[in-house]
C-alpha cells in the first residue's frame, strides 16, 4: 500500500528562534531542546498504513482541524514522519509511555499503546509554529508519560440534552489534551437519555419532561418553560459514541443514578417508588424525596438496566451515583423498614449501603467494578466499590485509607458549573465560585492519605452539571480553559507556575481552541480589584492577569447624584470619614484582552476597620479574610464564593475594632441563603459592646428574616462583639439534610 499523507515536511532553511519551555498542554515529563536553530519547513510524509483504522482515522481528523499547521505550498526537500511501536519493553504501557523526537532531518513517534501513538501527535501538532506563509520547529526529545490513569472529564445530558455529535464534539477535544475518561451522566430526575429495551417506558416517558426552570433556583417567584423538552439515545448510537471514543483513547463511564435522583425512571415506572404515587419527570432542579425504593422489584429492575448497560459500554467501572438521596420516603416505607429489620441493619444509611452492595455483588459477578459518589461510604462502604470523593476530599482520603480506589473530584475544584469569574458579569450558573487559578492549583492527591495508600488515587475528574447550560457553546464556555488546567493536574507531575500557564494559553492555545472553533471563556484575564487597608479607609487596585498594577482607568460614578469621575491610574483612595453613606460604580478597562470588570462600590463608615475572627472561616471560603466585611462591595447573586466569608462550624463570633470612640446609629449585616448549597441563614445576631476587650455588654439582638438585617446600636464604642447564632442542622427534607449548613457573610454597612 502507498503511504497515507498526513502531512509532508519540507526542510528550505533554518532561523534562530528558541524556546526554553515547550509549550505543549499538558506539560510534558521530560523535554529538552538540541543544540542549534530551529527549522523552516512546509510539509510533512507519515506512513500510517500499519495502524489501526481508528486511529488513522483521528490522525487525519486532526490534519484537517489544524491545516494551518501542517500544510504550506513551498517547493522543498520532504523529510518523513516516523511512526513505530516502541521496541523497549521497560517502558510501561499502561501509563500510555511515548518517545517523540526532532532531529531537522524527521521527526519520530515511538508509542506503546494506541492512545499513546496520539498523544504523540498531539504533542507534535502543539510543537509546530506557524509562521504565516511557513512553518518551524525547533530541534528537540521528548519522552512523556501520564501521572494517573484517570483523566476525566463529565457531562450531564439529563438537565439538558445534547445530541450525538456535540458528545462526539467533546470527545474529540478532550481526547486532544490527553484525557481519558468520559463520565457520561445518562439518567437523573430531570430525564433518562439511554434506550433499555426492556423497559421502554424508560424513554417513552421518562426522556421529556412538560416544563422547565426558569433562571436560577433560588429565584423568587419562581417562573416556568413549558415547551416539552427531551431527547434520549438508541443503543445503536451509545455503540457508535463508545467506538468514536475508543478510537480517540477514550473510554466512557456511564452513570445509572440510584437510589437517589430517580423521578425521571419513577415517572415511568411508579410501582419502583415507595408510595406508588405517579408524578411527572420534573423540570424542577435540585434534590427529590421520591428515590428507588429498597424492595426486591426494585433491584431486580436496575440490576436488568445495568445488564443493557454492561453489554453497551465496555468500561471496567460502571457508576451508579449513590448521592444527594433522602431518606424520608424510606423511613415511612413498609417495605424498606422490614428490609432494615430484616438484615439486621442499624438505619437508613446502612440500608443504603445494603442496597448498593447488591449492585456491587452483581457487577462483581459480571466482571466489573462499582464506583459511586461519597455518599456511598455512609452506612459502609461496599467490599468492591470505588468512590469518587466530591463532598470536598474528606469521603476520598477516607476510602483511600481503607484501600479503595479514588477518583478524586471535589466541587470546590472541580466543579465547573460553578462561576470563573464575577457573577454579575458571567452567564447564569449554579453558584460558587472556582476560577481557573484555582482549578490549576490543585493536588488530585490531598493531605490525609497514608504513603501506602496514595496508590489508590486512581486520579481526579472535572464536573460539568448542566441545569444552567441549554446549549453546547455553553458548554464549551464552561469547560475550557479550565480543563486545560485541570489535565495539568492529572497528567504533568512537574507543571510550572500558573504565570507560565497563562502565557502559554495566550501565546499557543487559544489559537488552538480557535482552529476547534470552541467558544473558550476569558473570564480569568479579566482585571480584579484588590482592596487593601490604609490610614482610615481603604485603597482598590485594579490589577492585571499578571497580577501587577496596570495603568487602567477606572470610571468612578456615584449612583446617588449621577456624577460620573474619571480618574486614570491603577488605584483610588476612600476614607471612611463621617460622611454619608454613598455608592458608586467602578469600572477597570486592560488593554491586553480588551477587557473591563465593573463593581458597584458603598463608601460607609466602617470600610477598612480592624476584624479579629473568633471563629474562623472554613478555608475554601476564606478569601481576603481581612477586608471582606468591610471591604465595600457586596457579595454578588447568584453567590460567588470569592465574595463571602463562609464557615460550618455552628455559631459565628468576630470583633470589630476601632482607634477610637465611635458613635454608629446601625449597621446592615449581609448574610446569605442558598439551601441548596447547604447555605442557611443565621437565626439572630446578638452584638456586644466593649472598650476595653473584656468587659463585653449586650447592646442589640436581632432576629434574621432575611439576607440584610438591619441592627440599631446605641451609644459610643471602640469594640463590638458580633455574635451569629446558627442552625444546628440543615432541616429534614432539604439538601444536606442533618449535617452542619454554611453560614455565608458579607459586608456589614455602618451608618
Amino acid at each position: 500500500m502507498k503511504p497515507i499523507t498526513l502531512l509532508f515536511l519540507f526542510l528550505f532553511g533554518v532561523t534562530s528562534v528558541s524556546f526554553s519551555q515547550s509549550h505543549v498542554i499538558p506539560t510534558p515529563q521530560f523535554y529538552e531542546q538540541s543544540p542549534g536553530e530551529s527549522f523552516k519547513f512546509s510539509i510533512l510524509i507519515a506512513d500510517i498504513t500499519g495502524l489501526p483504522k481508528g486511529t488513522s482515522d483521528v490522525l487525519l481528523s486532526w490534519n484537517n482541524t489544524f491545516r494551518h499547521l501542517v500544510e504550506k505550498k513551498s517547493d522543498a526537500i520532504p523529510v518523513a514522519l516516523k511512526v513505530r511501536l516502541h521496541q523497549t519493553t521497560e517502558k510501561h504501557p499502561e501509563n500510555d509511555f511515548y518517545e517523540l523526537s526532532f532531529n531537522g532531518k524527521f521527526a519520530d513517534i515511538q508509542y506503546t499503546t494506541p492512545a499513546s501513538l496520539l498523544y504523540a501527535y498531539s504533542t507534535l501538532l502543539q510543537l509546530i509554529e506557524d509562521e504565516g506563509n511557513q512553518l518551524s520547529i525547533h530541534p528537540f526529545t521528548l519522552k512523556d508519560h501520564a501521572q494517573f490513569p484517570w483523566r476525566g472529564l463529565h457531562l450531564d445530558v439529563c438537565r439538558h440534552f445534547f445530541t450525538v455529535d456535540e458528545v462526539k464534539r467533546y470527545i474529540d477535544i478532550m481526547s486532544f489534551y490527553k484525557y481519558n475518561t468520559f463520565h457520561w451522566h445518562l439518567t437523573d430526575d430531570q430525564g433518562w437519555r439511554i434506550e433499555i429495551k426492556k423497559y421502554p417506558l424508560l424513554t417513552e416517558i421518562g426522556a421529556y419532561r412538560d416544563s422547565t426552570l426558569n433562571d436560577h433556583y433560588n429565584t423568587s417567584p419562581r417562573t416556568w418553560n413549558t415547551e416539552h423538552y427531551g431527547g434520549f439515545y438508541t443503543q445503536e448510537q451509545i455503540k457508535e459514541v463508545v467506538r468514536y471514543a475508543s478510537d480517540r483513547g477514550v473510554t466512557i463511564v456511564p452513570e445509572i443514578e440510584m437510589p437517589g435522583h430517580a423521578r425521571a425512571a419513577l415517572a415511568a415506572y411508579p410501582q419502583l417508588s415507595c408510595t406508588g404515587m405517579q408524578q411527572p419527570v420534573t423540570g424542577l432542579w435540585g434534590v427529590f424525596d421520591d428515590i428507588f425504593c429498597s424492595k426486591q422489584e426494585t433491584i431486580s429492575f436496575l440490576q436488568d438496566v445495568l445488564t443493557e448497560v454492561i453489554e453497551l459500554f465496555p468500561s471496567e467501572y460502571i457508576h451508579i451515583g449513590g448521592d444527594e438521596a433522602p431518606k424520608t420516603r424510606w423511613k415511612a416505607c413498609e417495605k424498606c423498614q422490614n428490609n432494615i429489620r430484616n438484615h439486621q441493619l442499624k438505619d437508613e444509611h446502612e440500608l443504603q449501603s445494603w442496597f448498593i452492595r447488591q449492585m456491587d455483588e452483581f457487577l462483581t459477578k459480571k466482571g466489573r467494578k462499582l464506583i459511586g459518589w461519597d455518599e456511598i461510604l455512609e452506612g459502609g462502604l461496599s467490599p468492591n466499590a470505588a468512590v469518587m470523593s466530591w463532598r470536598g476530599e474528606e469521603g476520598g482520603i477516607a476510602a483511600a485509607n481503607e484501600q479503595h480506589e479514588v477518583v478524586m473530584t471535589p466541587g470546590s475544584h472541580c466543579y465547573f458549573d460553578h462561576y470563573q469569574g464575577d457573577s454579575q458579569t458571567e452567564p447564569l450558573a449554579f453558584g460558587g465560585y472556582t476560577p481557573l487559578e484555582k482549578v490549576y492549583a490543585y493536588n488530585p492527591v490531598p493531605a490525609g492519605i497514608s504513603a501506602e495508600n496514595k496508590q489508590y488515587i486512581l486520579g481526579a475528574q472535572a464536573n460539568l452539571w448542566t441545569e444552567y447550560i441549554a446549549d453546547f457553546k455553553q458548554v464549551e464556555y464552561m469547560v475550557y480553559p479550565r480543563a486545560l488546567a485541570m489535565i495539568q493536574n492529572t497528567w504533568s507531575e512537574n507543571k510550572p507556575d500558573y504565570q507560565t500557564f497563562i502565557q502559554t494559553l495566550s501565546n499557543r492555545q487559544f489559537d488552538l481552541l480557535k482552529a476547534w472553533n470552541v467558544n473558550y471563556a476569558l473570564s480569568f484575564a479579566k482585571p480584579v480589584f484588590q482592596i487593601t487597608k490604609e490610614d482610615r479607609g481603604i485603597v482598590i487596585t485594579g490589577t492585571s492577569i499578571e497580577k501587577n498594577p496596570v495603568n487602567m482607568a477606572l470610571k468612578c460614578t456615584s449612583q446617588k447624584k449621577g456624577k460620573e469621575l474619571i480618574i486614570m491610574g491603577s488605584s483610588i483612595y476612600f476614607s471612611r470619614s463621617g460622611s454619608d453613606t454613598k455608592t458608586y460604580r467602578i469600572t477597570a478597562f486592560e488593554n491586553k484582552f480588551h477587557s473591563s470588570s465593573t463593581i458597584n462600590f458603598i463608601n460607609h463608615k466602617g470600610i477598612g476597620l480592624d476584624i479579629e475572627f473568633i471563629t474562623p472561616p472554613n478555608k475554601r471560603y476564606a478569601h481576603n479574610l481581612e477586608s471582606t466585611l468591610i471591604d465595600g462591595i457586596l457579595g454578588a447573586r447568584p453567590w460567588n464564593g470569592s465574595q463571602w466569608l463562609g464557615f460550618n462550624q455552628g455559631n459565628v463570633e468576630f470583633i470589630v475594632r476601632t482607634d477610637e470612640k465611635i458613635n454608629y446609629k446601625s449597621v446592615i449585616a449581609s448574610a446569605l441563603n442558598a439551601t441548596t448549597s447547604w447555605i442557611h441563614l443565621p437565626e439572630s445576631i446578638i452584638v456586644y459592646a466593649s472598650d476595653d476587650g473584656n468587659n463585653w455588654k449586650e447592646i442589640a439582638r436581632q432576629k434574621v428574616t432575611g439576607e440584610q438585617t438591619k441592627i440599631a446600636l446605641k451609644g459610643k464604642h471602640k469594640q463590638l462583639k458580633f455574635v451569629y447564632t446558627a442552625l444546628e442542622a440543615i432541616p429534614e427534607g432539604m439538601p444536606g439534610e442533618g449535617y452542619k449548613p454554611f453560614t455565608f457573610l458579607d459586608e456589614l454597612i455602618f451608618e
